[in-house]
């Protein structure tokens, strides 16, 4: 018997549930079950992102908190679980506090470590994205490749990640695991995006309130896809009362994503 832990991408609260939503929730429950009756100790994760721009812009434009807006959306997605009658053994919402605790530990790590630094970022930006685009990614008519919405030009003094840092890494990542992302074309895809030469990028936000307050600066919000893509580890802290799964399950076997999510979740 072996240990299995698969996920799904956690879900935006900007808007309701969709089909896509229901279809990614469904392969994870088929894995989770599969794993389960060969007699494998299984976990399987489910739950919103709730942090962030689009959830904000969001909220601004129904007269909401985004607090508000992520508490009716994020319960349309749980009520979404029974309904498929799937098999999660948690369900994680980036608001809950044991989330924002452990991702404000995680990430103060990474600053002590020296991973972290002050600059400014000029570029463009795609809201719904909540994404600087490198001049690569834009489509025709300084738009969003993914939206196909104009891009907006933001200037900000942001802590910074040194993700450049670990170009070389990756790419002996990648080379020691041909099966690191799949499909082959997805993972061609992301080394490419690799070896094309990684920035240092945006750690934290200043216009933005909404989001996981940075520690060390109370002036800063920690950029929502650094919080979010803990999600996957600080879960297993909390999920079950009294009990720290974190040996028991990470890494997670199997990440299930969607292909507009590729880059952030594969490099």
């Amino acid at each position: 018997m072996g240990s299995f832990y698969v996920t799904t991408p956690i879900y935006y609260v900007n808007a309701a549930p969709h089909l896509g939503h229901a279809y990614t929730t469904i392969a994870a429950d088929v894995m989770a079950r599969h794993h389960r009756q060969r007699g494998d100790d299984v976990f399987f994760l489910t739950g919103t992102d709730e942090h962030g721009e689009p959830v904000a812009d969001a909220a601004r434009a129904q007269g909401l908190e985004p607090q508000a807006l992520a508490d009716r959306n994020a319960e349309r997605f749980k009520a979404l679980m029974p309904r498929l009658d799937v098999s999660n053994d948690f369900f994680i919402r980036t608001s809950d506090p044991e989330h924002v605790a452990r991702v404000q530990r995680v990430l103060q790590r990474v600053y002590d470590n020296g991973h972290v630094y002050m600059g400014t970022y000029e570029g463009w930006y795609c809201p719904r994205c909540a994404d600087f685009k490198v001049e690569n990614e834009i489509e025709e008519g300084n738009r969003c490749p993914i939206h196909h919405i104009e891009l907006t030009r933001e200037q900000e003094d942001n802590y910074f990640f040194r993700l450049s840092t670990f170009q070389e890494p990756l790419e002996r990542l990648y080379a020691e695991r041909p099966d690191f992302v799949t499909p082959r074309a997805r993972y061609n895809e992301a080394l490419a995006f690799i070896r094309g030469g990684l920035q240092d990028v945006s750690l934290t936000r200043a216009k933005l309130t909404w989001g996981v307050p940075v520690p060390w600066d109370q002036g800063h919000v920690f950029y929502v896809w650094f919080d979010a893509l803990l999600n996957y580890y600080t879960a297993l802290g909390y999920a079950r009362p009294g009990e720290d799964l974190t040996t028991r399950f990470w890494p997670a076997t199997y990440h299930l994503i969607g292909k507009d999510i590729l880059k952030f979740h594969t490099v």
